[in-house]
């Protein structure tokens, strides 16, 4: 509080002007009693177990005593220089330091006050007129006023200590919320014994450095865990770009291999087709070889009828050819018996020669069918010879046919069997083609996925790294506490107190 301050505080309590002058004049009434005072106060400080409490031995109290002395002088004095206000802000922080209870405190006040006025009643008593009295009011009004004030000024200097007090620690918990908003988490608050932290606090201190550990410990971890993330993003995303590369690859090979198969499978069918038409060809040539082997035999049958009946006329040629040899001789014995008949026989002779030389025609005649069937029963022979040939290879024909058709109903058969599997191959290479590509278009979706974890794990992993977290639990950084000064200089020993 200013000087302007403490001016008003003492207007306030009417301890200015002519009201200062009954202070002064009491003050020179009470200043030669104040050892008795004090001894009557401290006498209760020490019976009370409470109040005994706070001074460790006869040596702290008579130091608070002399102390107390020293204060009351300057306050019964009615002048209130600077150093009463000091006093006054040094006893209020003591008492704040120490804890002392306020009923503790004004409860001695109360007590050093009323055996004052007990001490000035009687005093004024050996004198008690009515001007006396008056005075002795005033006086007495003043005193209280005063020990007022000087309860005002010790209790407002214990709070401006505690609030000091808290607003150090505020001041240092409002630091390392700042550092922690900037995600500063390697500061914590340092401790009372390395800096000027108020002990009073310490388990907030404690708590807040606690939470601050922890949450650099999770901190850490996520960005350990951010670092592996994106480490495991990466090969993920590489490894499913790969992966998109070779099932593109694959779904193209497959899609060629599907168009492969299925021309494959038209080929296969046309192929089956045609086997079917040349089986069923097959047969139809078995059929034809089979009609030319009846053909054949039929055909050798033929020849055989007609070599008997070439043999036949040979017979009737040989039979001719004899009543042409038996003609001719007729005809010969006719001719001699003619021209044994002379003239009469001539005619006759004529004609024995005119049936002569038809004997001798039928006879040539006869030679050249003979010599001609002879031929034809050659030609025929050989006929049936190859006829028969024919009939063997048309046999063998027939049985090559026959496997041939056999072959060929395997072949059908093997080649629709061949186009069903292709079939089915096809329809599976399709599905596998159709899968393939759902697969490829997954694959795409997937890596496009695994990018945008990666992006995203990036961007977590810069956000965490954006903490600064200690590399290990250490002990708070000493923080050089700052210069004391002011009233810290004058402050007596924790034990100490002016009551």
């Amino acid at each position: 509080m200013g000087k302007n301050g403490n001016t008003q505080t003492i207007s306030k309590f009417a301890l200015d002007g002519e009201q200062k002058k009954d202070l002064v004049t009491a003050g020179k009434l009470v200043g030669p009693k104040l050892d008795q005072v004090l001894e009557y106060f401290y006498a209760f400080a020490k019976s009370d177990q409470e109040a005994s409490g706070f001074f460790r031995n006869q040596a702290s109290l008579d130091h608070a005593r002399g102390a107390q002395k020293r204060h009351w002088e300057l306050l019964l004095s009615g002048e209130f220089p600077d150093d009463y206000f000091k006093s006054a802000d040094t006893i209020g922080r003591v008492h704040f330091r120490i804890q002392l209870p306020f009923d503790l405190y004004l409860a001695g006040y109360a007590r050093a006050t009323s055996y004052i006025q007990e001490m000035l009643s009687q005093q004024f008593g050996a004198t008690y007129t009515p001007m006396a009295r008056k005075r002795m009011v005033r006086q007495l009004g003043a005193l209280n006023r005063a020990f007022a004030m000087d309860t005002y000024q010790v209790i407002d200097a214990y709070f401006a200590a505690q609030r000091e007090e808290q607003e150090t620690a505020f001041r240092y918990m409002t630091e390392g919320i700042q550092r922690m908003s900037e995600r500063d988490l390697t500061q914590p608050i340092p401790s009372p014994e390395h800096s000027d932290f108020p002990a009073r606090y310490d388990q907030v201190r404690t708590s807040f450095n606690t939470l601050m550990d922890n949450m650099g410990g999770v901190i850490g971890t996520i960005q350990d865990s951010a670092a592996n993330l994106s480490s495991s993003a990466g090969e993920i995303s590489d490894a499913a770009e790969e992966l998109s590369n070779r099932t593109e690859t694959q779904a193209a090979t497959l899609e060629q291999t599907a168009a492969a198969v299925e021309e494959i499978t038209s080929s296969m069918k046309q192929s089956s087709g045609a086997t079917t038409e040349t089986s069923s060809l097959a047969r139809e040539a078995q059929g034809i070889a089979e009609e030319g082997m009846a053909v054949a035999s039929d055909a050798v049958d033929k020849m055989n009828e007609i070599s008997s009946s070439s043999d036949q006329i040979s017979q009737i040629i040989s039979v001719i050819d004899d009543i042409a040899f038996q003609t001719n001789l007729l005809a010969l014995n006719a001719g001699v018996e003619a021209a044994r008949a002379g003239e009469a026989g001539r005619g006759f002779a004529v004609v024995a020669s005119e049936v002569r030389a038809l004997a001798q025609r039928a006879a040539v005649s006869a030679k050249e069918i003979k010599d001609l069937i002879n031929v034809s029963a050659g030609h025929v022979d050989e006929g049936v010879d190859l006829v028969s040939k024919a009939g063997g290879v048309l046999e063998r024909i027939v049985g090559h046919v026959e496997r041939v058709t056999e072959l060929s109903s395997d072949v059908a058969a093997s080649a629709q069997e061949q186009f069903t599997g292709l079939s089915e191959i096809n329809t599976g290479v399709s599905h596998m083609d159709s899968v393939t590509q759902q697969n490829a278009a997954m694959v795409e979706q997937t890596t496009a996925a695994t990018v945008t974890m990666r992006q995203d794990t990036r961007v977590l992993a810069d956000l965490v790294q954006t903490f600064r977290v200690a590399a290990a639990a250490a002990g708070a950084a000493a923080r050089p506490a700052p210069a004391a000064g002011g009233w810290e200089q004058d402050l007596p020993p924790a034990d100490a107190s002016a009551a």
